[in-house]
């Protein structure tokens, strides 16, 4: 950011102490800050009368020539009603969903703070301090909270795509995950189904599928009312290991997402073939479908596993 911004070259060594507090705080800082660093009621009102700052409310100041960001104005939202970043904001934070474009969502205390125009207010009687972790200065739900939180907020698909993230990511575990679900409905907590309803459709030793496309192969086959999958399932074959994205191990078919991210390269492309020859050599039998057949044609892709199901040709 550098002294120029926010300052008129008159720069005192409180102001230099904020301007840091400012640096790692996405460009912002609150009065109470300004007090600690030693600035008076006077210059921190001065600050803002000569164009230094500006005054975001409730206490809360951005350094003038710093630019918006979504995390700033996350930051902001959560000092200004003396919350934590929670919910939709929180999932994208943790790196669970893709940022979106709605208002910061933050949780408070049923009798803290007031409502702020352009943030999203929960209020929450069971938010203790074991639940509040932080990610990039600012104070955020931790990930298992933040997943029960979700489901009260966005769809089930949305809601089993930040579980899948968290579980790839390594930052949850199925059984961490259902200890917090117990915890706060057992409270009586109202918004906590959602993640129950997910959380009872599996199994602790079931891995996450490896790609968005084998996600969506995974929605559209619960959609048709087919027999799910084995996910992640293990095999040996002549002396090999191989893991299947899903598998029928009773009819000996397998489903696999065909994506170019995947077998992009030469030698990736010839040990999938070399693999799929040595399962079928074996008795299994393969399905592959691309993303654009799942999504554009999902009836022809419900059909052919259909088909593969009862042993016929589709």
């Amino acid at each position: 950011m550098g002294v120029p911004l926010g300052f008129d070259g008159r720069v005192s060594d409180p102001e230099r102490q904020l301007l840091h507090f400012a640096e790692q705080h996405h460009g912002l800082y609150r009065t109470r800050d300004a007090y600690r660093f030693g600035l008076s009621y006077h210059q921190v009102r001065q600050r803002a009368a000569r164009g230094l700052a500006e005054r975001l409310g409730g206490g809360v100041h951005r350094i003038v020539g710093v630019a918006p960001t979504r995390r700033q104005e996350l930051l902001a939202a959560v000092w200004r009603t003396d919350g934590v970043a929670s919910h939709r904001s929180a999932a994208e934070l943790h790196g669970l969903l893709e940022p979106g474009d709605h208002d910061p969502e933050v949780t408070i205390p049923p009798t803290g703070g007031h409502e702020v125009t352009g943030v999203i207010v929960h209020r929450s009687r069971d938010l203790e301090r074991s639940h509040v972790d932080e990610v990039d200065g600012i104070a955020v739900t931790g990930v298992a909270r933040t997943l029960v939180d979700l489901g009260a907020v966005v769809t089930r698909r949305r809601l089993e795509e930040a579980v899948y993230r968290a579980r790839h990511l390594g930052v949850v575990d199925l059984d961490g995950l259902r200890q917090e679900y117990d915890l706060l409905s057992a409270r009586g907590r109202n918004g906590c189904g959602p993640i129950g309803e997910l959380l009872a459709d599996q199994h602790v030793s079931m891995a996450p599928t490896e790609s968005r496309l084998e996600l969506e192969l995974f929605h559209l086959l619960r959609r048709a009312g087919l027999p799910l999958p084995v996910r992640q399932h293990p095999v040996q074959v002549l002396g090999r290991s191989f893991v299947l994205d899903f598998a029928y191990p009773d009819v000996r078919l397998f489903l696999e997402g065909d994506g170019f991210g995947v077998h992009g390269t030469r030698s990736s492309f010839e040990g999938d073939r070399d693999r799929q020859n040595l399962l079928v050599v074996a008795g299994w039998r393969p399905l592959r479908f691309t993303w654009r057949q799942v999504r554009r044609s999902p009836q022809v892709v419900v059909g052919q596993v259909r088909a593969g199901l009862a042993g016929v040709q589709a």
